[in-house]
């Protein structure tokens, strides 16, 4: 039922926006898609780095000293937020003249 309300509100702001921004025309909402996926993709592949790294780091760890380091301090949501930001921050630098 969470998930289900939580499309709802999206799905509801989403729709306010597409009105609020109709002024503007919708040749720029295509163009804004596009930006948008060429940014999760960026940030995708900044979390698959930073898995691979963090992976490799814990296996560096567990075999080069006596310590155990479990490969689930890797699964934190704020790895995605951190991702996420770094490729919001890659993306803006990139694309400035």
């Amino acid at each position: 039922m969470s998930s289900a309300l939580l499309v709802l509100l999206a799905a509801t702001t989403s729709l306010v926006a597409v009105l609020i921004g109709r002024g503007s025309g919708s040749r720029g909402l295509g163009r804004s898609f596009g930006l948008v996926l060429e940014l999760v993709g960026i940030a995708a592949l900044f979390l698959a780095g930073n898995l691979v790294l963090g992976v490799a780091l814990v296996l560096a760890i567990r075999s080069f000293s006596s310590l155990f380091v479990s490969i689930y301090v890797l699964n934190d949501v704020a790895l995605i937020a951190v991702s996420l930001l770094q490729g919001a921050v890659f993306f803006c630098w990139r694309r400035q003249p």
